[in-house]
């Protein structure tokens, strides 16, 4: 039998795996870094539910258990900073570097940035108070 190139199987290969173990390795990385954005993003937005919850028994509603506590372990944006740094430990390969927390009258705003990214990962709550939403729309039908 006739070959058109000459070579051996042993040197072609041993161009050719270097590479294939390169790309298996570089996909097993970028599943890793999604799969760790995607945790970091789940967890920034149950932290900006969890603080849209807070209140301080004002509204006769939210997450606050009432009784004699400090004041300052009930402030949902420590809570959260807390809870964020609490969190880059589950995150070993792509972990969260920075966190912050703005509250304001309407919505709470988590942001968190992952190492290796240089956008924040941001989620947004709205507050909502179901007891006065439920009582505005009785009024509504009443009238």
């Amino acid at each position: 039998m006739y070959k058109k190139w000459k070579g051996s199987f042993t040197i072609e290969a041993s161009f050719i795996m270097p590479l294939v173990i390169f790309l298996y390795l570089l996909i097993i990385l970028t599943a890793l870094f999604l799969y760790c954005r995607c945790a970091i993003s789940q967890d920034t937005f149950l932290l900006a539910m969890r603080g849209e919850r807070f209140t301080q028994g004002e509204e006769h509603y939210g997450e606050v258990i009432y009784g004699l506590q400090d004041e300052e372990f009930w402030q949902p944006q420590k809570y959260i900073e807390d809870r964020i740094e609490r969190r880059k430990e589950f995150h070993p390969f792509f972990p969260a570097e920075l966190g912050s927390c703005i509250i304001s009258q309407d919505a709470v705003l988590v942001q968190i940035r992952q190492r290796g990214s240089n956008n924040f990962i941001k989620k947004e709550a709205q507050k909502w108070n179901p007891v006065l939403m439920i009582r505005k729309w009785r009024r509504e039908q009443n009238v």
